[in-house]
C-alpha cells in the first residue's frame, strides 16, 4: 500500500501554497540502495525548517546520471523508501537530471544539497539564488555511497 506522503511534481506549487507559514527545506537525490549517508543527510536536511519534501530521480534520470545499469531499486519503491523516513514530510519523483524545475516550482526556504554536488549541478544554486532559497550544504559520509556498495557487493561475490 502507497504511502500517502507521496504527491505529483505537478502539486508542488499547490503544496507551496498550503505550507505558507512554514519553513520548506527541499532534498533531492538518487536514493538507490539506501545506506547511512542517505539517512544523515535527511536527517541534516530535517533540522533546516519545518518540512522535508525530497524529489527523488525518477529512473530516466537516474540512467542517465548513473549510466545504463541503474537504477537498482526502481523509482515508486525509492519513493515509498524514502517516504518511509520519520524526516520526510513529501517525496515527489521528478525526470530531470537537475533539480532546478523543483526548486524553481516548491520556491523552498531552504535547498540541502550535498557536498558533493555543490561543483557538480551549479544551475541548482542558480535556481536557488534566483527564488531567494538558502543553501545549505551536506557533509558527506566518507566512503559511503550507493556506487562504493555496489562495487563492494560485486567484489564480495567474485570470491
Amino acid at each position: 500500500m502507497p504511502l500517502n506522503n507521496i504527491i505529483l511534481f505537478s502539486d508542488l506549487s499547490v503544496l507551496r501554497n498550503q505550507l505558507l507559514e512554514k519553513t520548506i527545506v527541499l532534498g533531492t537525490g538518487c536514493f538507490d540502495l539506501l545506506h547511512i549517508g542517505h539517512l544523515y543527510f535527511l536527517k541534516d536536511a530535517q533540522k533546516q525548517g519545518d518540512v522535508l519534501v525530497v524529489g527523488v530521480n525518477s529512473d530516466y534520470s537516474v540512467g542517465t546520471i548513473k549510466g545504463p545499469d541503474r537504477p537498482i531499486i526502481k523509482e515508486d519503491q525509492r519513493a515509498e523508501l524514502v517516504g518511509a523516513f520519520r524526516h520526510v514530510d513529501y517525496v515527489f519523483i521528478y525526470d530531470d537530471v537537475v533539480a532546478d524545475e523543483c526548486i524553481l516550482t516548491l520556491k523552498p526556504n531552504v535547498y540541502a544539497i550535498g557536498e558533493e554536488s555543490v561543483d557538480a549541478y551549479p544551475s541548482e544554486l542558480a535556481a536557488a539564488n534566483h527564488t531567494g532559497t538558502s543553501i545549505h550544504i551536506v557533509k558527506r559520509v566518507p566512503s559511503v555511497s550507493t556506487t562504493s556498495v555496489v562495487m563492494n557487493i560485486l567484489d564480495k561475490s567474485n570470491v
